[in-house]
């Protein structure tokens, strides 16, 4: 788990625990937190996507910012009702791991995020 920084167009920001889930195929946030970063659900494009416990989530897709520490960087995370009752994030492959280098340690139980050199 990180504790991270969501932030948006609008300037507002929301902080919170995400989940680096390398088995999400998108960066998924509950959709209270859509609410609390100023964005509108129903201005927002929808897929259907599973996980999460049902194979039918209605999730909503808009650009933010993600910031754990290392600089913020823009992302298209979904925001769903269904991921509400969990109240944490899940930082998936396009978005988090297509960015990063994670390696875990199933016999320690820890988790290493190489970060890209930065530029000179």
């Amino acid at each position: 788990m990180l504790v991270i920084k969501l932030s948006c167009k609008s300037g507002n920001t929301f902080s919170c625990v995400a989940i680096v889930d390398s088995g999400a195929d998108n960066c998924v946030f509950p959709a209270s937190f859509a609410g609390a970063l100023g964005l509108d659900l129903l201005q927002m494009k929808s897929n259907l996507t599973g996980g999460v416990g049902s194979t039918a989530n209605v999730t909503h897709f808009d650009t933010i910012e993600i910031d754990f520490g290392a600089g913020p960087f823009e992302v298209y995370a979904g925001f769903t009702a269904g991921m509400d009752l969990h109240g944490i994030g899940l930082l998936g492959q396009a978005g988090f791991f297509d960015r990063f280098d994670v390696m875990f340690s199933h016999k320690t139980g820890q988790f290493h995020i190489n970060l890209p050199d930065p530029a000179p």
